[in-house]
C-alpha cells in the first residue's frame, strides 16, 4: 500500500497594500461610528438632532451630547483640519481629550480654553479643529456658548433667522488663548442650527445654481416650518442627496456635521 504523502501547509497569501488600507479604514470607521452618541432620550423642554456625513469613508468631524444635571444639556461639535484617515485620526484625539475633561460646573469659554492647552501639549504641526461648546439651561431657558472657529450658529424664532455671533479661534493653534462667551436667552419654538463649514461647502458645490451654501442653509432653515429637530435635520440629509441610490451619489465637498435644537 503506498505511503500517504504529507499535506503540505498552505501558504497564506500576503495582504497587499489595498487590502491593508481597507482593513485600515474599515477599523477606523467603526471607531468612529462608535464614539457617535445614541440618539437623545426625551428631555422636558427640548428636542435634539445630530447627523455627520463624511466625504470619504472616514472624516474628521464630530459631535456628542450628554445631559450634565435633570435640567442642563450639553453638546459640542468639532471640524478638524483634514479629511479621511488623516482627519479622522485626530478628530480621535481631539473629542478623547473633550470626553476627558470635566465638563460639570465648567463653563464653555473655560471648558474650551482648557482643551486648548491640552492639545498645545500635544500638538501636531499643522492641526487644529473648529469647535463649539454649548450648556443649554433649560429650566432658565439659556444657551452658554463658547465658538472656536465654526460658522456661527443659525437661530430661527417667529421665521426671523439671525446668527449667534460668538468669534473665536480654532484650537490648537495658538497657545496660551482667550475664548468669549455669548449667552442666548431661549424661547419656545426656538431652532438653533450648529454645523461645520462642510455642510453650506456641499451644498454649493451640489446645487450651483442656487447659489451660495450659506444661502441655502438659510432658506432651508427658514422654510422648516414645524419639522420636528429630527425631520429638519433629516431634511438637509436629504439635500446633501445621501438619499439617493449609490450609484447616483457625488461625493461631498467636505465632511459635514450638524446639530439642530428645538425649544419646545
Amino acid at each position: 500500500m503506498p505511503a500517504r504523502r504529507k499535506a503540505r501547509p498552505r501558504r497564506r497569501r500576503p495582504v497587499s497594500g489595498a487590502r491593508r488600507e481597507d482593513e485600515q479604514l474599515r477599523l477606523a470607521r467603526a471607531v468612529q461610528e462608535a464614539l457617535l452618541p445614541p440618539p437623545l432620550t426625551a428631555l422636558p423642554g427640548v428636542e435634539v438632532a445630530a447627523r455627520f456625513q463624511p466625504s470619504q469613508s472616514v472624516g474628521g468631524d464630530f459631535y456628542d451630547y450628554f445631559p450634565l444635571h435633570a435640567r442642563h444639556l450639553a453638546f459640542y461639535l468639532g471640524d478638524v483640519q483634514g479629511k479621511g484617515l488623516e482627519g479622522a485620526m485626530y478628530a480621535l484625539l481631539v473629542s478623547g481629550l473633550m470626553r476627558g475633561l470635566n465638563k460639570t460646573g465648567n463653563e464653555p469659554a473655560a471648558l474650551v480654553e482648557f482643551l486648548n492647552r491640552r492639545l498645545a501639549l500635544r500638538a501636531l504641526p499643522g492641526k487644529f479643529c473648529a469647535l463649539a461648546y454649548a450648556v443649554f439651561d433649560l429650566e432658565q431657558r439659556q444657551l452658554r456658548l463658547a465658538n472656536a472657529g465654526l460658522p456661527f450658529p443659525w437661530l430661527l424664532r417667529h421665521g426671523q433667522l439671525t446668527r449667534v455671533e460668538i468669534p473665536g479661534i480654532p484650537v490648537g493653534m495658538f497657545n496660551p488663548c482667550q475664548y468669549d462667551q455669548g449667552v442666548v436667552r431661549l424661547e419656545s419654538g426656538d431652532r438653533l442650527l450648529f454645523y461645520t463649514d462642510g455642510l453650506p461647502d456641499s451644498l454649493e458645490a451640489l446645487y450651483p445654481r442656487a447659489g451660495d451654501g450659506e444661502k441655502q442653509l438659510a432658506r432651508l432653515l427658514g422654510e422648516s416650518g414645524t419639522r420636528s429637530a429630527a425631520a429638519l435635520a433629516d431634511r438637509l440629509v436629504g439635500r446633501l442627496q445621501l438619499e439617493r441610490p449609490l450609484r447616483r451619489r457625488k461625493r461631498l465637498e467636505d465632511d459635514a456635521a450638524f446639530l439642530v435644537v428645538h425649544i419646545l
